[in-house]
């Protein structure tokens, strides 16, 4: 389909690949490479998937049942996990397309173990994690004798790291981790993994860990290591140029006063309504390389303070690159990979 406006999210399927493969070298070891993809491979669209397998991951995690069962029409075999519990009437639907589910509690492992075949993944609660579940030995051995005695499989069980960069945090839910799971032979389980994108290059792997999730690492998010590669940048131009006298105000509700003197003000084709928020008001956007500031976001339109070097037609880096959304997140107070995931269909994806 032809596109009638300028603005996009251009992404780098080899940058993604280059990613994937740095990181299997750089992490050695593991069995399971498990991709994250969750949030349409936080936003940047299911194409992701193929570089991620070129690239070495071998198993893939999402977060619905909607997401597991479009990749599971695109790839029939690869392994594929839901990272969080899905509702009971769901399960029978997750074993018929060999996808595995999660569960935290005894009640949630009372009903995945009624589904014959179903295969099972338990989330370990290390202490902070969202969807409760035992802290101690004898409740983790509930969860773990629920499944085994029933004809339900277990697949595996992974521990999330809330706060990695938290070292004393971190090292207290292993310790909770290792002491629910002290009773149990770990080797015994297909898929154990207890490493994140954040933890792996700040801890050493466990040794009854063969599996790592990784999320944020393969796009470049969330880790300077200069051996990844930015792998999208937002991109739009400048559809006019429009002359704010000192004083003036534009948009809704004067959402911008020229203060002080005239100002130059560009008009970018994006706005809330295509997931670039208001949050977004302040901060900086590229356009020849220099940063000019956010004024003004409405549902179609964002406008950018500029001055007399640009003109109508030059290009501009809403998201420049991963360092960028870096600072984005802080300016936004958000994370990262918000930015990205929140925009929408009505951002043609270019690959």
């Amino acid at each position: 389909m032809e596109d009638y406006r300028p603005t996009r999210l251009e992404i780098d399927l080899d940058a993604i690949e280059h990613n994937c493969r740095w990181i299997l070298a750089e992490y050695p070891g593991y069995e399971f490479y498990m991709g994250v993809i969750k949030g349409n491979c936080y936003g940047l669209g299911t194409p992701i998937i193929e570089a991620l397998i070129r690239g070495g991951c071998n198993y893939l995690c999402v977060s619905m049942v909607e997401e597991a069962l479009e990749v599971r029409a695109l790839h029939p075999d690869i392994p594929i996990l839901i990272l969080v519990p899905i509702s009971e009437a769901a399960l029978p639907v997750a074993r018929d397309a060999n996808v595995c589910v999660t569960v935290a509690t005894l009640e949630q492992a009372e009903q995945a173990s009624a589904v014959s075949g179903l295969k099972v993944f338990i989330r370990a609660n290390g202490g902070r994690d969202l969807f409760g579940g035992p802290r101690t030995r004898d409740g983790f051995e509930a969860v773990v004798r629920q499944i085994r005695q029933s004809d339900a499989v277990l697949e595996g069980l992974f521990l999330h790291l809330y706060d990695p960069e938290d070292e004393w945090s971190t090292y207290a839910e292993y310790a909770v981790f290792e002491e629910m799971t002290s009773g149990i032979d770990l080797s015994a389980i297909p898929v154990v993994s207890t490493s994140n994108s954040l933890s792996m290059p700040r801890y050493e792997n466990k040794a009854y860990s063969n599996a790592c999730r990784i999320g944020n690492i393969i796009y470049g998010i969330e880790n300077d290591n200069p051996a990844l590669k930015n792998c999208c940048t937002l991109l739009s131009e400048v559809t006019q140029i429009v002359e704010l006298a000192a004083g003036s105000s534009i948009s809704y509700g004067n959402a911008y006063t020229a203060v002080g003197a005239d100002q130059l003000i560009g008009v970018i084709p994006i706005g809330f309504g295509d997931g670039f928020a208001k949050v977004n008001i302040g901060r900086d956007v590229f356009i020849r390389g220099r940063r000019y500031k956010v004024a003004a976001v409405t549902m179609d339109i964002t406008l950018v303070v500029v001055d007399d070097s640009i003109i109508e037609g030059d290009e501009v880096q809403l998201i420049r690159d991963t360092r960028h959304l870096d600072e984005i997140a802080e300016h936004n107070h958000g994370v990262a990979e918000e930015s990205i995931c929140l925009l929408n269909k009505r951002v043609p994806r270019r690959y």
